[in-house]
């Protein structure tokens, strides 16, 4: 996307030729902008180890992070083919002999086809963005899916990734919470600790910091 001429016209001329003069950079940080998150962001600020514990918490939140950006995708696309019939509406009009266009009637439209051009460039964008972000989760997932849990029910994985998960929150969490998250924790870890699975963890944190007081 390089097109000052449609900001032209709200800017005097001093105003304009300060963004002229840098619209090659100006296009370089179009292209190269952040819109999603980063590989990075993905796997240490959304599937931290204080969040999802759990490979199996891991795997099923970027299969929900993966969904959200496909079901996003797909409502994008409709957007972009409206716009693009937009376009081709505004063009038709534009190119129409018969018809005699007054001067403020093909401004208006020409006004019209250059934002129809500006929201198809940035959808365009936004779109393969999310392509990005949709093949990121799709790794993630393959390198986190170690045969250890089930990869077809959500539900299966969760008294084990939930009970971890809300222990790692009660040891973080201040004396002074409300009474509501307190009952929220507890509830949980309460609930949740006379699973097989939990008892076990359980029990080999309990001999670690056994052995830890014993030095």
């Amino acid at each position: 996307m390089n097109q000052l001429q449609p900001i032209a016209s709200v800017l005097n001329e001093k105003e304009f030729s300060k963004l002229d003069a840098i619209k090659e950079e100006l296009n370089d940080s179009w292209h190269k902008r952040q819109i999603f998150r980063t590989d990075t962001e993905a796997r240490y600020a959304v599937l931290n180890d204080f969040k999802f514990p759990t490979n199996a918490g891991k795997y099923w939140q970027a299969v929900r992070e993966q969904c959200v950006h496909f079901d996003e995708l797909t409502t994008l696309s409709f957007e972009l083919r409206r716009k693009k019939l937009d376009l081709q509406e505004i063009d038709d009009k534009l190119a129409e002999k018969s018809v005699v266009l007054t001067d403020l009637a093909r401004n208006r439209l020409l006004v019209d086809r250059d934002e129809c051009l500006f929201h198809i460039a940035s959808g365009e964008q936004v779109a393969k963005d999310r392509v990005r972000e949709i093949m990121q989760w799709s790794k993630i997932k393959e390198e986190v899916n170690d045969g250890s849990f089930d990869d077809k029910d959500v539900n299966t994985h969760q008294k084990e990734s939930l009970f971890r998960q809300v222990l790692n929150r009660a040891q973080v969490a201040p004396k002074d919470i409300s009474a509501e998250e307190r009952l929220s924790i507890d509830g949980i870890l309460n609930s949740l600790q006379h699973e097989t699975v939990n008892k076990d963890f359980l029990e080999k944190i309990n001999k670690k910091k056994a052995a830890i007081e014993k030095k």
